[in-house]
């Protein structure tokens, strides 16, 4: 069971933030601003969550909680060990986590698709190849 299943993420690549980071070192206009670092695509947390399943090779039906459903899951999993989740997870997750604002110095945000695949299915020698395929500018396979 799912909460919150429509929740919006835009996941960033750490090498980008990285990247940003190392950039904002040296650009006199970064000096006291803010950026929101966010990959190109926005995904519901139901399209993560069956991104990573059908990758990892563990794909399962995933059952979307409602409002109160969610709370209360939320709610109950504080008392688990290592705490999965909490009612600040929910509440946060009734904002979404996107940006329109492109990656600031000129830096272009790399897909999940080219990079997914090399964490959840690194069994495959081959799947890190989407990663370069992408800076040299050639069509990522669709997760």
């Amino acid at each position: 069971m799912l909460a919150c299943p429509d929740a919006k993420f835009q996941p960033v690549y750490v090498h980008d933030v990285a990247q940003a980071f190392v950039a904002s070192l040296d650009a006199d206009e970064a000096i006291g601003r803010a950026y929101d670092l966010v990959g190109p695509t926005v995904y519901s947390l139901r399209e993560l969550v069956e991104c990573a399943g059908r990758l990892s090779g563990h794909s399962r039906p995933i059952i979307g909680l409602g409002p109160r459903l969610s709370y209360l899951q939320a709610w109950a999993m504080e008392f688990m060990p290592g705490k999965p989740m909490s009612r600040d997870n929910y509440y946060s997750m009734q904002v979404d986590s996107v940006s329109e604002a492109p990656l600031p110095f000129g830096l272009q945000a790399t897909p999940l698709e080219s990079v997914a695949p090399v964490y959840l299915k690194g069994v495959y020698p081959r799947s890190r190849y989407s990663v370069f395929r992408y800076y040299a500018g050639r069509k990522v396979r669709e997760i």
